[in-house]
């Protein structure tokens, strides 16, 4: 990291800009607390999102599992992200949705997508996570991590995945998109940041209301417009030929 570049100094130098105007500087520069945990794939796609949003107008602050930190220092993590505002693992049970106005994860490992799933509050990053959701607070995460069918995976020879596999993380997936995270590709992050200020209101069909439909033998579905279709959702669509009508 370049050593004149501080998101801490200039998350400082904003709130004097601001002064008492906190919900503008909120409105202007929200603050996103950044989970990466580390996984044998999607790294490098991961810490490239966060110094993608370290360029936007964005107020960052990161919290790395320890796993990560026994293979990367401190000073490494910052340099790799662009990111000083580092906080230790510990200081995750202290930390309040207050504190943030979105949650991201650049790395979905397999065993954190695990722990979720099963609602595992033991884990310092799930229950922060489950709090963010609990508090209407958007979150979103990269999904490459998790999923085999990813052309990265074909890149480092892990092309072979049995379609069980495969399976059961789209259901984990779908799964935990049904709790209310949003599913990402890295090109959709920026929009996620300026667009998640809000909830919109508008109607949401995800991956849980496809493969229901599937349960059920549903061919088509009909929503009201303005409709949001979540990412996840349009791709199982398309798989098995369900038609989505307005």
């Amino acid at each position: 990291m370049d050593s004149r570049h501080s998101t801490v100094a200039a998350s400082t130098l904003l709130g004097l800009a601001y002064r008492s105007r906190e919900q503008e500087l909120n409105k202007d520069f929200p603050r996103v607390f950044i989970l990466l945990a580390g996984h044998f794939i999607g790294m490098e796609e991961g810490y490239s999102a966060i110094r993608q949003l370290d360029r936007s107008r964005t107020r960052l602050r990161l919290a790395a599992d320890e796993q990560l930190l026994r293979d990367i220092t401190v000073l490494e993590l910052a340099a790799a992200t662009g990111v000083d505002d580092i906080i230790a693992p510990a200081a995750l049970r202290s930390t309040s949705p207050e504190a943030a106005d979105r949650l991201f994860i650049p790395v979905l490992s397999l065993s954190l997508l695990s722990r979720l799933i099963q609602l595992d509050t033991a884990d310092p990053f799930v229950e922060l996570i489950v709090r963010f959701l609990c508090a209407g607070k958007p979150v979103g995460t990269l999904t490459l991590g998790a999923n085999p069918g990813h052309y990265r995976w074909g890149e480092q020879g892990l092309f072979l995945a049995p379609p069980r596999l495969k399976d059961e993380l789209q259901h984990k997936l779908a799964a935990i998109e049904d709790f209310g995270i949003t599913l990402l590709e890295p090109d959709q992050v920026n929009r996620w940041i300026s667009t998640a200020q809000a909830k919109s209101g508008r109607p949401v069909l995800t991956a849980g209301d496809i493969q229901a439909a599937l349960r059920m033998g549903t061919t088509s579905i009909r929503l009201a417009a303005p409709a949001v279709i979540t990412p996840l959702a349009a791709d199982l669509a398309r798989q098995h030929g369900i038609e989505i009508e307005f």
